[in-house]
């Protein structure tokens, strides 16, 4: 069976730190209605028979049998699938677990490494403090799945959990479209006129641009390494309130503004005047892929070239374009143009409210007759020098920052992050002012230091 260009790049590293849970996607809900646990079980059959890459194992060629079609000689990872009556629920009875036990739990399950070739990609783990008080936590590793893919098994899950309970099966429409499907078709790109010049795209794009980086507090170890930790941004109500006008007036997306002044601060935090970020962007291009879980990402490479005149506004309608150009050349897998490294620092965003369990990610719900709390765990820390997640909902934005732990100091994330809220909110006072005389002290504290320097204070 088939693997994608992406899929091999994620096998690859999980073969360079197979502990790591770096690339761990991880979704936990708190579930607070007594659950009929055989069901659960039953349900979670019906979804990885639904979803074959929940069911699928990545061992090298000579792993395994060793046998069938996709069988090679060349060492490189191969996709077999199993029957889904072996992937299980892991039901872990903690009755004496408080809430912040219970928390802990949670993210230590789903921070526990996968076996790839053995054991597959994804496991669903029912911390069970008491018969109507539970946490509901799935993992899978990256190449199996994305952050739309997280909240698709999780409804499916419930759905089918749904019609388990009741004796009968789920009655979702068949999925339009396989795996296989999906990466012959990016095959096909690959070597098409329309997929070299896709190539070309992104090579020129690439050239001679520095990788962005933010000054490390410790050197660089000599091997990548992929420990992390999160800093976790909230936008006030008023700077989200001001940022959804400003993008109205300027007929530019959100995106593109909280883009914008990531660059900025980066830029002021001394990534130099000119880098290139990576900016994940979805892949599900047609129908039949909206629906299921997978890997339907690839990375858009976003320059910047900030000079003593730049301004915010500039930065943001700069982006703006360079992603509307780049979503025409989405489909081919950025890793095909044999870059090596693709970048160190990426951005993207998710729109929480178009998630598929309506209200989840703002407080608890009832959902197929469960009542349902996110339980918000750690989660994909460690990946690059620094990425950055912007969770869009109705009530505002929030940024969580991860970060590799070996090379920066949580007070280093905290005070770049506090360099991009100052510099979004200096660029919403006046967009045509530049990023390179935006004050990043309050007043107050400007004053206190002047003073010091005049002897007042």
């Amino acid at each position: 069976m088939l693997m994608s260009a992406g899929q091999e790049g994620l096998w690859l590293a999980h073969q360079l730190d197979p502990q790591s849970p770096a690339y761990n996607v991880v979704l936990a809900v708190r579930i607070r209605t007594a659950l009929d646990t055989g069901a659960l079980r039953r349900a979670l059959t019906f979804l990885v028979e639904r979803h074959e890459l929940l069911r699928s194992r990545f061992p090298a060629d000579g792993d395994g049998d060793g046998h069938g079609e996709d069988a090679r000689d060349d060492g490189r990872p191969v996709r077999r699938t199993v029957p889904a009556d072996e992937v299980r629920l892991d039901v872990r009875d903690v009755p004496g677990a408080d809430d912040e036990a219970l928390f802990d739990l949670a993210r230590r399950a789903g921070e526990e490494p996968f076996r790839l070739a053995s054991e597959g990609a994804f496991r669903a783990v029912l911390l069970r403090r008491a018969p109507d008080d539970a946490v509901l936590l799935t993992a899978t590793h990256h190449i199996v799945s994305d952050a739309t893919s997280q909240w698709i098994l999780v409804r499916d899950l419930l759905h089918a959990y749904e019609a388990a309970a009741a004796g009968t099966r789920p009655d979702w429409p068949p999925l339009e479209a396989t795996w296989d499907e999906y990466v012959a078709a990016e095959r096909r790109l690959a070597g098409s006129p329309r997929g070299l010049r896709a190539a070309d795209y992104w090579r020129e794009v690439c050239a001679d641009v520095p990788l962005a980086t933010l000054p490390a507090d410790r050197p660089r170890p000599a091997w990548r390494t992929l420990n992390g930790a999160t800093h976790e941004l909230r936008l006030h109500e008023d700077d989200a309130a001001r940022l959804r006008a400003a993008a109205k007036e300027s007929r530019l997306t959100p995106f593109a503004w909280l883009l914008g002044a990531f660059q900025a601060a980066l830029y002021r935090s001394g990534s130099g005047p000119r880098f290139l970020i990576g900016c994940p962007a979805t892949t599900r291009l047609q129908p039949g892929t909206r629906e299921a879980v997978g890997y339907y990402v690839n990375a858009l490479p976003v320059t910047a070239g900030i000079g003593p005149s730049t301004s915010l506004g500039e930065l943001a309608h700069g982006a703006h374009l360079q992603l509307l150009r780049g979503m025409s050349h989405i489909a081919y897998p950025l890793e095909l143009i044999g870059r090596g490294e693709l970048f160190k620092v990426s951005f993207t965003s998710v729109a929480a409210d178009r998630l598929p369990v309506p209200g989840l990610f703002q407080g608890p719900v009832e959902h197929r007759g469960l009542r349902l709390e996110l339980c918000d765990v750690p989660q994909q820390e460690g990946q690059l020098d620094l990425t950055v997640e912007v969770l869009e909902s109705a009530s505002g934005f929030t940024a969580l920052l991860r970060y590799n732990t070996d090379l920066f100091d949580a007070a280093t994330v905290e005070r770049f992050a506090d360099t991009y809220a100052r510099l979004l909110r200096a660029g919403l006072d006046d967009p045509a002012a530049p990023v390179a005389e935006a004050s990043l002290v309050d007043a107050d504290d400007l004053a206190f230091l002047l003073a010091l320097g005049s002897g007042a204070a």
